[in-house]
């Protein structure tokens, strides 16, 4: 199953360019942060276009948008800030968009929001018996950063022989872990940079963010092949970016995230 992800900037114009980037790359699955144009429009366009979607109930968390064509799709738990999708009763897909660190004010927020994301993801996998779980979206911060890497957090870990250790102890508690692969887009080896730019004034600045991602159980690696893991700066017939090579702010201030979740049994993604 491929999976698309894009922040959309509340761009009320961005349907064509959605319908462009879904029909590319083969996308079943969509989830938006900040969708602010017409859902209906996009559905028709992507009828034109011999793609069958259908809007799937987010109600309680309207910072996400989410459409496909897959079966057997239920919604789990609904907050401010997350939306649970569950496929096939088995794989739990956590859509997220974080409040933003740009207001320092919005750091308390992120803390509760990530603790009430991860309580909703230990109870969604007792429940289900099962921990096929991705947590996708807007985080607002960066793999390093504490809200993706502390074990209290999110537990990121970028290499994942350590991550399929599944869990740490730590002061008597044990803490799972989540395999994180956006670390591989970082430095100046490869384009783009990141999913976000912000040329601001503070004093500890890496310019690109990738604070678009995409992060797994371990149980999930064998389904989940990492050269399938793309930026998107770029459909046939527009780029995305301006003409520094950032995202291009009239389309949206960040590059959208593709990814392949292979089906369980192995069949058409």
């Amino acid at each position: 199953m491929n999976v698309l992800f894009w922040n959309t900037h509340k761009n009320k114009n961005i349907n064509s360019i959605l319908a462009e980037l879904i029909e590319e790359s083969c996308i079943s699955f969509v989830i938006l942060a900040e969708y602010d144009a017409n859902i209906d429009e996009l559905i028709i366009i992507l009828n034109s276009k011999n793609i069958r979607m259908q809007q799937f109930p987010t109600i309680g968390c309207e910072r996400i948008t989410v459409l496909g064509n897959k079966r057997n799709i239920v919604p789990g738990r609904q907050t401010d800030y997350a939306s649970f999708q569950i496929i096939n009763n088995k794989d739990i897909y956590c859509c997220i968009h974080l409040p933003s660190r740009i207001y320092r004010s919005s750091d308390g927020m992120r803390r509760i929001a990530i603790t009430r994301i991860l309580q909703d993801i230990k109870s969604t996998e007792q429940e289900i018996h099962s921990d096929n779980t991705v947590v996708v979206g807007d985080f607002n911060s960066n793999p390093f950063d504490s809200e993706c890497l502390d074990a209290d957090r999110f537990h990121g870990i970028p290499i994942f022989d350590e991550a399929n250790k599944k869990s740490r102890t730590i002061a008597s508690e044990e803490f799972k872990m989540f395999y994180n692969p956006m670390w591989c887009f970082f430095g100046d080896k490869q384009k783009p940079y990141g999913t976000y730019y912000f040329s601001g004034n503070n004093t500890s600045n890496p310019f690109w963010h990738i604070y678009d991602q995409v992060i797994i159980r371990p149980s999930l690696k064998g389904r989940f092949d990492n050269s399938k893991l793309r930026i998107i700066t770029e459909t046939a017939t527009r780029y995305l970016t301006d003409n520094k090579g950032h995202p291009d702010d009239d389309i949206s201030d960040h590059f959208p995230l593709v990814f392949e979740i292979k089906e369980e049994n192995h069949g058409q993604a």
